[in-house]
């Protein structure tokens, strides 16, 4: 990554970001917040709009009920169910949606330590447990949103976000001036609103539509034995499986979490089914309490009661419950396709002055034909739909190291990586957005940037990283494994978002130093550079990669965990763990480590 970004300093596009002084942003969770702080540090928007369709700012981090979740059908592998696919003139159909229910559960805390986990110019509580529970970490993300709350419109949910330009733009303009049209609906009078904007940032994070994948047989079991099959997003507390006969399929941070959590409530062993081993659990094999069996390979109608098959060839059966911790589909349902309209002397409104219900006809914001009002009655022109940005579900296209749309510089969808840390990549990405839409920083050219997709894809191939996606007609995955590789990546889309370590650290690292390196400007902060974020040192570096067996020792303490406030009170081996590492490791193999990590001076 690193080797890209400096790339991305030397071989400029033109410069047609600088005209950028209206932003609107979709969602108020974590990622859009700190996205509104570094746009108002940057000094050169003239309106940040921020739209939150919940009551307050933390997005997921809102506990709420399971009711919907608890409907999905089984298999899961529609990526636009539950987000909207049922559209009408007041929104997005509400039946189905999925939206309002967060994957958090009761008992949840965090997996990264509070020292990593925060932003850069807010720390967690020096009292709070060294892992925060889901409460803390709302109170600690309303105290950091306070700067920028007066930002964001609340109950509000954008419901159409799509590109266009005036037709009268001179014959090739290039695409980095295209402006927005946004759609909202007031929560609260179902009010309809639209506005024009010159960027976007997509922020409506990734935990809304579950992955429940055909495994054979699923359909016709679940049938047979209905309420036992659920998703991790439905799981809410332990003591609902009590006495049960529990498997748990997923062994990232939530099928493990869960896992653990069920342990002193459910009938034990737990089984913990994964096709591989997880990056997020300790070495040495699991605890006792827990039993890991291979992938599961069918579920069994006519076989044993409520059995299934792995792998392996084993049958295990009288399970009482199977939740899949099997992740989730990138879904963006406002991000429309566009075509060419005729004038309208409708008007446009900001936000922010009083609500107007607009009468639309049904088919207002689901038909290439939709209405785009104007505030002067000017045509409009608008091409190039986005209809490619999420395909199969399992990634999403044409988006420049991960967050900056390729064809549409002016739309950014930050923090789409899994494994990572996700505050402080957050306000990285920040703020490089803030930059580049302030003329601050350049993009490499498009043909530049559709080239790093492109090798990152065949990069990520050849080591074996990318998963295949589901066929569209069946749900089932076009291959088992990633051994026999295709001549194109176009079924090969899982995996592509997912960072393994060191690369999680060299994201951070890289996405500062790009933002770093802005032409400074009179009046902002750190001398003219402005608002920075988050860069990890060696230890930091090196902690990163202690996370499991971290969080496993702090899970020892059991009730008295809450009592430890920080790293140095689980013991001395953690006191002297950098430094015992250090001894212990060639300089040859650290620097290699601190070079792939992109610390500064490797």
């Amino acid at each position: 990554m690193t080797a890209v970004i400096r790339k991305a300093l030397t071989v400029m596009a033109p410069k047609d970001l600088r005209g950028i002084n209206r932003v609107a942003i979709v969602g108020g969770g974590p990622t859009g917040i700190a996205c509104a702080k570094y746009l108002l540090a940057e000094k050169s928007f003239q309106t940040i709009d921020v739209f939150e369709q919940r009551r307050n700012v933390g997005g997921i981090w809102n506990l709420s009920g399971t009711e919907k979740t608890r409907r999905i059908p089984i298999p899961q592998t529609d990526p636009k169910y539950g987000a909207g696919k049922n559209s009408s003139a007041s929104g997005r159909g509400d039946d189905d949606s999925l939206e309002f229910e967060s994957p958090l559960y009761d008992y949840l805390e965090t997996n990264i330590p509070k020292t990593m986990m925060a932003y850069s110019d807010t720390p967690f509580a020096e009292s709070l447990p060294l892992y925060p529970k889901h409460d803390d970490v709302l109170r600690y993300l309303e105290d950091y949103a306070q700067p920028v709350k007066h930002f964001v419109h609340f109950q509000t949910q954008v419901i159409d976000v799509r590109p266009f330009e005036p037709r009268d733009h001179p014959e090739g303009t290039s695409r980095l001036a295209r402006k927005w049209h946004l759609t909202t609906k007031d929560l609260r009078t179902n009010a309809l609103e639209e506005a024009h904007y010159d960027a976007v940032i997509v922020a409506n994070g990734h935990y809304t539509v579950p992955h429940v994948p055909a495994v054979p047989g699923i359909a016709e079991w679940h049938k047979k034995y209905p309420n036992v099959i659920m998703h991790s997003k439905a799981y809410r507390r332990p003591e609902d499986f009590s006495g049960q006969k529990v498997l748990v399929i997923g062994n990232s941070a939530s099928g493990l979490d869960i896992a653990g959590q069920l342990a002193p409530c459910a009938q034990k062993p737990i089984f913990l089914a994964s096709r591989s081993a997880s990056q997020l659990a300790p070495a040495g094999g699991g605890p006792a309490w827990r039993k890991d069996i291979a992938e599961i390979e069918a579920f069994l109608v006519s076989e044993g009661d409520r059995a299934v098959r792995t792998k392996d060839g084993d049958m295990v059966d009288g399970f009482d419950a199977i939740i899949f911790a099997t992740g989730y589909f990138y879904s963006f349902p406002f991000l429309s396709p566009v075509s060419t309209h005729s004038s309208s002397s409708s008007k446009t409104q900001s936000p922010s002055s009083s609500s107007v219900s607009l009468e639309s006809p049904a088919s207002a914001h689901d038909g290439p034909a939709a209405h785009l009002p104007t505030s002067d009655g000017e045509d409009l022109s608008v091409s190039n739909p986005l209809e490619n940005l999420v395909t199969s579900g399992l990634r999403t296209h044409d988006v420049y190291e991960h967050f900056i749309h390729i064809d549409y510089p002016t739309l950014a969808l930050p923090v789409l990586n899994l494994k990572v840390v996700p505050f402080p990549l957050a306000e990285n990405q920040a703020a490089v957005i803030a930059r580049l839409w302030s003329g601050r920083l350049d993009l490499p050219t498009t043909n530049d940037m559709h080239k790093w997709e492109e090798d990152e894809e065949r990069r990520l191939l050849e080591g074996r990283r990318l998963r295949p996606a589901p066929d569209t007609a069946t749900g089932e995955s076009v291959a088992s494994d990633g051994h026999d590789l295709p001549a194109a990546t176009s079924k090969y889309e899982g995996g592509f978002h997912t960072l393994v370590y060191p690369e999680d650290a060299a994201q951070i690292n890289s996405l500062y130093q790009w933002a770093a390196s802005a032409c400074p400007r009179d009046g902002l902060e750190h001398n003219g550079k402005g608002k920075l974020g988050t860069r990890w040192d060696e230890e930091q570096v090196w902690l990163r990669k202690q996370f499991p067996t971290l969080k496993a020792a702090y899970t020892n303490f059991g009730e008295k965990r809450f009592d430890v406030t920080s790293i140095a009170e689980l013991g001395k081996e953690w006191n002297d763990g950098y430094k015992k590492w250090q001894e212990n490791t060639s300089d040859e193999e650290k620097a290699d480590l601190f070079r792939r990590a992109a610390v500064p001076g490797y």
